[in-house]
């Protein structure tokens, strides 16, 4: 009887097992593929949205910030990491709440917008919601970070990572890891979940803005033809 018990009970871990690597394989295979295939698709019609809506003219040296204020939700922008691979493009929606991270690559409100003086500041899903950020252990230092709007390019350069508890905000500070002090550079944070399939941690990459490439200039080098 024991053993028939036994027997009955490892057949169901068994069950259970196979299970769960279907359902894994569900969801961060074709439910990821597909979410981000979306993703994809929408990076690329806000950059058609973007071209047709591009100014005649731009003052040589001036960094234009988007001077409307931001609804919850809102998609304003696209980042682009050719790291990531050639063609790897987000939508970033206003918000880091999950309504948006479903879908987007998310900016943290109340943080600078790309080009201010500050820490623009954004998170998305390393695992699930299309698997976003799901290299993003694989920026180096010195990558081109790329925050495209209707405006331009705004160029950010990777400075270098850190891995951090959940608790630890200060990462989106206007200087990151200094709160209260007044900031003097224009900084990008990306944030996401650490290890690769989990979230005890966070992966954080910090960059520096390099230069504002308007939108009538044309593409910038570090992209042109990733598309």
């Amino acid at each position: 009887m024991i053993r028939k018990l036994l027997v009955a009970a490892g057949e169901l871990l068994v069950t259970a097992g196979l299970l769960l690597v279907l359902f894994f394989v569900w969801e961060f295979g074709w439910v990821g593929w597909t979410a981000g295939a979306a993703q994809d698709a929408q990076a690329g019609r806000l950059s058609q949205e973007f071209e047709a809506r591009r100014p005649e003219t731009s003052a040589p040296g001036t960094i234009p910030v988007l001077e409307e204020k931001l609804k919850h939700g809102e998609l304003f922008g696209v980042i682009r990491i050719p790291r990531l691979g050639g063609t790897w493009a987000k939508p970033i929606g206003e918000g880091v709440g999950l309504d948006v991270l479903l879908h987007n690559v998310g900016h943290y409100e109340g943080t600078a917008l790309p080009g201010q003086v500050g820490n623009a500041s954004f998170a998305g899903h390393r695992s699930g919601a299309g698997n976003p950020l799901i290299d993003i252990d694989a920026i180096q230092p010195g990558d081109a970070m790329v925050i495209e709007t209707k405006d331009g390019w705004y160029m950010y350069k990777a400075q270098g990572h850190e891995i951090v508890r959940p608790t630890q905000v200060d990462v989106v500070a206007p200087v990151p890891d200094h709160p209260g002090q007044t900031p003097t550079q224009r900084w990008l944070t990306l944030t996401s979940c650490n290890p690769r399939w989990g979230s005890t941690d966070r992966y954080i990459v910090h960059a520096l803005f390099d230069r504002f490439v308007p939108r009538a200039s044309g593409e910038p080098a570090e992209i042109k033809g990733g598309r």
